[in-house]
């Protein structure tokens, strides 16, 4: 079933298998091709579906209720609500003030053809239930010109829809046009008691078995409540509308409660799930009710505070008396939800729930950002809410993030950080447009928050999923850049509250999560970047170092890949901003960069060559001949690698009995664990390397190595050390006899390495030093590569391509294809030259692929004048290098 819109639902319903009865495949027909929803019969055939799918039909063979009619019957429904609110939120004089239905038809005729469409169009938040996504957070705009429904792509929950008054004194409202006669569906003699029914269906179904029909109830509890908020101050209608909202409210509150006291599967509760031993299943309708309770209180906005009250005594509820209190019972079963319950969807549902109650908070102060100073002072109640330390819902909110934001689940993890903004975003725009609170109040509401979020919003830029990763970038820039009047300097905030930050580091680079180690190690760099290497914050981050170092020295021996080559760069990294600090454990970190120099996995190879160069920067020449020593043992180490044909090669990764009764991984809460340190951690994937180092990785490390040599120190810098001719002829010689070999079929792979470090190192040379001692020693070679008779990898020819291409708008095409001597040379040189051409002529103008790897580039240090380089993501939003925020873009 598909009810991403009502035409395809309907469509849906006829498509199904087993068929449903003639009866509900006409009705289906006939809403589809024949009855808009200002007709009458529409709400006839809506109630007839969800009679049929409640208790079945007469004819003997679909006497039994089928969840589909019921499930259709609920969204007709939910879109039938939300097109009357529509209806009277467009009316051209305000539905709220009349008297009677007769004025509003009055009112109507008065303007017909006086009314444009609204330029601007605020969205209202909404609770979205299909998962994590990045909502939208600014205005949009309606220009008349634009086709009704507003702009394409926003989440269903967000549309807007457009209305406009006909010449004829009709509306229009997403291409159907309704009547101001007063006659149809606009009747109150009509509106009102539709509602009731579907009041008393979403109290029959909202414990259904079928997840679909529970998550349509809570929509339509939503959308009902939202056309009573809008007909509040209509006398005839409202207050039965809102007595019937919070009734239904009441019932999904019990439900809830009931739910989490009988807690799994019960005898008479969803048997299809019971005995489950994962923790996706047999929670029955907790989830949705949790979404149900989200739809009311932000259909209600403000007013939720007071049907909250209401709702503790007897129905009694209503707009009058609003008093700034939430109720403790919910929040505390909120609470349980978001930090203790199992469930990732429970935890997220539950999340939602008190970011609609964020909104609520701020809704009503900023509806009236325009009016006197008295009503602000009256709207300030609820803010009072959300700002003052010994509220209790300010209180739960900051305990949900410190468990959300450092979820397992990348899906609550996204709802953690969603409901972060929002909370933020609430009380910076209350503290920018409060100008009678003093600075010292404004400051108040956010310090004490500092210690406890800012962490978890620092390590989440980093983390591995992306929507996290770029979303906690967004926020940070909203929050430190937008707001940074009020909520201050983020690279500031930072340095100050190190020590917080620096625990929560350490304890999350030993956490069960291997990806989230690997957050914390790139995190951790950062911070010795950002903070260590600045002259106006490094004090705040030295009485650290010693324990981030260690934290550091653990993850060296993780399991895990990602994780080793995260802390072996940002050991460099820190040996660069805090050298006499690491001096102490420089021995071991010597080990452990030589060991990981020669490992498995070639991007730990090249991270390790890169800390061993911040190294020899940060100690100089004591360093320096210990790496030659490495360089020089290491670098012929291809020549030792045991010979091995392809066709041997082949077989052996194809051999079934390797890959036979091999452990499955999944992203699954229970994916087999990667040890750390030969302590059990949970992972959702196999990142462990098991089988032995081959000699060819020594070379293949080597040749990274020697990049950073020559990048670092063949130009005059402030270590002092120059390397001559006289030291690195000998080893370019060696480097360029060992990369010959071919009798392994992983020298390709080697030689694919050489290809891609050369162009840096010619660069690093000069031109003249370059041309003149080094460039004929590897033309053969290349050339050789590039011959199709070899038989070479297609990625070892394309790394030659490219190379060839480059060495060549360095030195001069005519000057290289002069230093090749035979024919047959020059014709396969000017042949690839001519391919790389056409290439670029199809290659976007940035030159990158958008299908590349995430961390494509390699970028020198925005602040300049450093040669570390550290990965940084292409797709983080750019962030301005002049700005204060801390961010990875702006750090790196």
């Amino acid at each position: 079933m598909d009810f991403s819109s009502t035409e395809r639902a309907l469509q849906s319903i006829q498509k199904r298998n087993p068929p449903l009865s003639p009866r509900v495949q006409l009705l289906a027909k006939s809403l589809l091709h024949g009855t808009p929803m200002s007709d009458p019969t529409f709400l006839a055939s809506t109630r007839e579906l969800l009679d049929i799918g409640t208790s079945g039909e007469t004819d003997e063979p679909f006497r039994d209720a089928r969840w589909e009619p019921l499930a259709v019957g609920f969204h007709l429904a939910a879109a039938f609500l939300q097109y009357s609110t529509t209806f009277f939120q467009s009316l051209p004089v305000n539905v709220g003030t009349r008297d009677s239905h007769d004025s509003s038809v009055s009112a109507a005729s008065d303007v017909v053809g006086r009314i444009k469409i609204e330029s601007k169009v605020k969205l209202v938040p909404t609770v979205y239930m299909d998962g994590p996504r990045v909502p939208i957070t600014v205005d949009s705009k309606v220009d008349e010109g634009e086709e009704e429904g507003g702009g394409g792509g926003a989440a269903e929950g967000d549309k807007i829809q457009v209305s406009r008054v006909n010449v004829d004194g009709t509306k229009t409202i997403k291409g159907q046009q309704i009547d101001y006669s007063g006659q149809g569906i606009m009747d109150d003699n009509q509106i009102v008691p539709f509602c009731e029914y579907v009041m008393i269906m979403c109290e029959k179904h909202l414990e259904h078995n079928e997840p679909r029909v529970r998550s349509l109830v809570a929509k339509v509890i939503g959308h009902h409540a939202n056309l009573g908020t809008t007909l509040e101050k209509n006398i005839n209608i409202g207050p039965i509308l809102i007595q019937q909202s919070i009734h239904l409210y009441n019932t999904v509150l019990n439900s809830l409660y009931e739910h989490l006291e009988s807690g799994r599967d019960t005898d008479n509760k969803s048997k299809s799930s019971e005995g489950a031993l994962d923790d996706t299943t047999g929670w029955r309708a907790l989830e949705t009710n949790l979404y149900g309770v989200g739809s009311f209180v932000q259909a209600s906005g403000h007013r939720y505070f007071a049907f909250s009250k209401g709702s503790n005594n007897g129905d009694k509820g209503g707009i009058s008396g609003m008093e700034s209190k939430v109720d403790e019972k919910l929040l505390q079963s909120v609470e349980y939800c978001c930090v203790k319950h199992v469930n990732r969807h429970v935890r997220a549902a539950g999340i939602s729930v008190l970011e609609q109650m964020v909104h609520a908070c701020i809704s009503s102060f900023q509806d009236n950002l325009q009016g006197s100073d008295a009503k602000k002072r009256q709207d300030t109640s609820y803010m009072n809410i959300l700002m003052l330390p010994d509220s209790k819902l300010r209180q739960t909110i900051v305990e949900v993030l410190k468990t959300a934001l450092a979820d397992n689940w990348s899906q609550v993890r996204m709802a953690g950080s969603v409901l972060c903004r929002v909370f933020f975003v609430a009380m910076l725009e209350y503290a920018e447009s409060c100008p009678d609170h003093s600075m010292e109040d404004r400051e108040s509401w956010l310090m004490s928050l500092y210690p406890v979020l800012l962490p978890r919003m620092c390590l989440n830029r980093f983390y591995l999923a992306q929507g996290v990763k770029l979303y906690s970038h967004e926020t940070w820039r909203i929050v430190f850049e937008r707001y940074r009047d009020f909520a201050g300097s983020g690279l500031e905030h930072v340095a100050i509250h190190a020590g917080a930050i620096c625990r929560y580091y350490t304890k999350m680079a030993d956490a069960d999560n291997h990806v989230v180690r690997e957050a914390a190690c790139q995190a951790i760099a950062e911070l010795a970047t950002k903070i260590g290497r600045s002259e106006q914050y490094s004090h705040y981050l030295a009485p650290y170092v010693i324990s981030l170092l260690q934290a550091l020295l653990m993850c060296f021996h993780d399991e895990s890949w990602p994780v080793r080559d995260e802390a072996c760069l940002a050991c460099g990294t820190f040996c660069l901003a805090y050298p006499k600090e690491c001096e102490p454990e420089l021995p071991t970190l010597f080990s452990r960069w030589t060991e990981q120099l020669t490992d498995q996995i070639w991007s730990v190879r090249e991270d390790a060559a890169v800390a061993l160069g911040d190294a020899i920067e940060a100690y100089g020449s004591s360093m320096f001949d210990k790496v030659m020593e490495i360089l020089n043992r290491d670098l012929p180490s291809a020549k030792k690698q045991p010979a091995m044909s392809r066709e041997e090669y082949k077989r052996r990764q194809n051999d079934i009995a390797i890959h036979t009764d091999s452990q499955l991984y999944s992203c699954g809460s229970l994916a087999p664990k990667l040890r750390k340190g030969g302590a059990g951690r949970i992972g959702c994937s196999s990142c462990a390397v098991d089988r032995e180092k081959a000699p060819w990785e020594a070379t293949d490390g080597c040749i990274y190595l020697l990049r950073e040599l020559c990048t670092r120190l063949c130009n005059p810098n402030d270590s002092g050390i120059i390397v001559s001719d006289d030291v690195l002829l000998p080893i370019m010689t060696e480097l360029v006899d060992t990369c010959r070999v071919k009798h392994f079929p992983q020298s390709d792979d080697l030689r694919t390495t050489l290809w891609k470090q050369l162009p840096l190192i010619a660069k690093a040379l000069g031109k003249q030093r370059f041309k003149r001692s080094y460039l004929h020693m590897f033309l053969d070679m290349l050339i050789d590569n590039l011959d199709e008779k070899t038989n070479a990898s297609q990625l070892s020819v394309h790394a030659a391509g490219q190379c060839a291409e480059e060495l060549a708008n360095l030195v001069g095409i005519s000057i290289l294809r002069g230093r090749l001597e035979d024919d047959w040379q020059r014709d396969i040189f000017d042949a690839v030259i001519e391919k790389r051409r056409g290439m670029a002529k199809t290659m976007p103008s940035e030159g990158f692929s958008p299908f590349g790897p995430a961390e494509a580039m390699l970028a020198m240090n925005p602040q300049g004048g450093d040669s570390a380089r550290v990965r940084v993501p292409v797709a983080v939003p750019k962030i301005s290098t002049t700005s204060s925020g801390l961010g990875m873009t702006e750090s790196f």
